[in-house]
């Protein structure tokens, strides 16, 4: 009964791309059945490789040199952005049992560390692309979502170049107000959104390191 109400959810959730989110994870899945590096143990907020895809083509349109995802669970998002894409991959975990599970399962040209992304010297990272997922979004982690945020452009104002921040599932928290909401990007520009449903969507925000 659990699968089955999970099941129904998903299509619910989804609904707008169900056939392509579908698709994209039988294909995925299968292709890297034989692979460790993409061994999936079940993630609290997976995201769909449809979303994936669609990030992982932005980054090579971009020609983005380096990628962190902040909050990387198992290895699903940074696994697949490193073996689609040329550029570095970072990611960084707090759970202690995810990390080891996303150590051991990691792609060779992939960079793990078991560390809070508050804490993070983003002035050493040489990265232009930042990846959220939804739960960092939430009213409980807001204080430091906003903190995180403000470090990055900290770090990037000396930077000549425009950064990114995507968003997986960032309108999750429906206890605001839109304009509550959005005010963290107020000075991006919002260059592309791929939308699966209500809730499930991702923002590709772009900065110019010039407007701070």
């Amino acid at each position: 009964m659990i699968k089955i109400k999970h099941s129904l959810e998903s299509i619910f959730l989804y609904r707008k791309k169900f056939f392509k989110v579908i698709l994209y994870e039988i294909f995925y899945r299968y292709k890297y059945s034989k692979d460790n590096h993409f061994y999936k143990p079940p993630d609290t907020y997976p995201a769909p490789y449809y979303f994936i895809y669609k990030i992982s083509k932005f980054i090579k349109k971009k020609k983005i040199n380096g990628t962190v995802d902040l909050g990387c669970g198992s290895g699903r998002l940074t696994n697949f952005l490193s073996d689609q894409t040329k550029s570095k991959i970072y990611g960084y975990e707090i759970d202690d049992e995810t990390y080891q599970v996303a150590i051991k399962n990691k792609n060779n040209h992939v960079t793990i560390i078991n560390k809070n992304i508050v804490d993070i010297n983003f002035e050493s990272l040489e990265t232009e692309c930042f990846i959220f997922n939804g739960p960092l979004y939430k009213s409980e982690h807001r204080s430091d979502f906003e903190k995180l945020i403000n470090k990055i452009h900290e770090s990037k104002k000396k930077l000549l170049k425009k950064y990114y921040i995507i968003g997986i599932n960032l309108d999750e928290d429906k206890r605001h107000k839109a304009e509550d909401r959005n005010y963290i990007f107020s000075t991006a520009n919002l260059s592309k959104v791929v939308e699966a449903g209500p809730n499930k969507k991702i923002k590709f925000f772009e900065y110019n390191p010039n407007n701070f």
